[in-house]
């Protein structure tokens, strides 16, 4: 591609990207949407996404993990690198991520390609009288291919276009969709900036009637100190809506909760994560999601974890293993992530 056409290109997408958001912004702007499908794409990818606080698009590293779910974080480094991701539910729920990456120096572009797969077992199936009619499996899935490539001097732009399909018996229906991001490196890596569009498309087909996709306009900021192996982030998910909450007048009142207020709205946009390394093998990571302690809190039960997420990665000269757990209620969910580079060399 000629430098010219390729700059045109990137004019283009920031274009696009600035219509879209603005666009977005005041057709969804007012409240909670509760029938937005294929809701497993809000899911982390990863285990150190879920370490963080469920998501994140800034953090101050190499990890495909995460580029997996923001394609501007796509970076020559992941060349030849293999990710694999397995989370447990309840019963035989399982989410499976795998993802590669390539890179092509002669065009200066970072390829990636992923599966992101929900299987939710057998469930039986049954007549409006209850009467058993045998199982079915219950599945989704996307496949997802991506590209990054330098738009100028410290700034990444990347896209996914994804293929999303859902089946559950003989409920079936297929999506299209992209991811759209512009990230910003500072030179000394101390600081980056990125905002992400994700999951702007829509249904091909539909189950019964055509329904939205998980449409979430993301902006996150990760700083690291000069002084020390410590890296903050600061995101900010969910901005074309401003109740983030799924809030039930009726049930509120019955319950004797607080109606949310407008503080409250504003916290419930934001996740804060942070990142400490011990040495270059192993760094811890933590992460609070103001949104998911305010949906969990129950009246007269232990709320004390609820929002907190931890965990870990150590490093090996061509593995990495990562762990990362999130609380919910009484419940811990683990989530483990290997890496392995097909190159000799790290």
């Amino acid at each position: 591609m000629r430098r010219g056409t390729f700059k045109l290109s990137c004019k283009l997408f920031i274009i696009v990207f600035i219509a879209f958001f603005v666009s977005a912004s005041p057709l969804r702007a007012q409240q909670y949407s509760t029938n937005e499908v294929y809701q497993f794409l809000t899911l982390p990818y990863s285990a150190k996404a879920t370490a963080l606080g469920g998501v994140n698009i800034s953090n101050l590293g190499s990890d495909l993990g995460l580029a997996m779910y923001n394609p501007g974080l796509l970076d020559p480094s992941m060349d030849k690198m293999l990710h694999l991701s397995v989370k447990s539910y309840f019963s035989d729920i399982k989410q499976y991520d795998f993802s590669g990456a390539h890179y092509i120096p002669k065009k200066n572009w970072v390829l990636g390609w992923g599966l992101h797969y929900m299987g939710y077992g057998n469930i039986k199936m049954t007549d409006v009288s209850g009467n058993e009619m045998g199982n079915f499996i219950a599945n989704d899935y996307v496949a997802e291919v991506s590209m990054a490539s330098a738009f100028k001097k410290n700034i990444n732009l990347g896209a996914t276009l994804k293929l999303i399909q859902s089946n559950y018996g003989i409920y079936k229906s297929t999506g299209l969709a992209m991811d759209l991001s512009m990230v910003y490196t500072s030179s000394n890596r101390l600081l980056r900036a990125s905002i992400l569009a994700n999951n702007v498309g829509g249904q091909l087909s539909s189950y019964t009637e055509k329904e939205r996709l998980p449409l979430n306009i993301i902006m996150g900021v990760s700083k690291k100190l000069e002084s020390a192996p410590i890296q903050f982030s600061f995101t900010a998910q969910r901005l074309s809506i401003w109740n983030n909450t799924l809030y039930d007048p009726g049930f509120y009142n019955a319950q004797g909760y607080k109606t949310p207020s407008a503080v409250q709205d504003i916290f419930n946009h934001i996740i804060i994560g942070a990142e400490a390394n011990l040495g270059e093998q192993v760094s811890l990571d933590f992460g609070y999601n103001f949104l998911r302690r305010f949906d969990l809190n129950i009246q007269n039960q232990q709320n004390w974890f609820n929002g907190f997420s931890a965990g870990l990665s150590f490093k090996l000269p061509r593995v990495t293993i990562q762990y990362g757990n999130a609380f919910f209620q009484r419940n811990l969910y683990h989530h483990f992530s290997i890496f392995y580079s097909l190159k000799n060399a790290r």
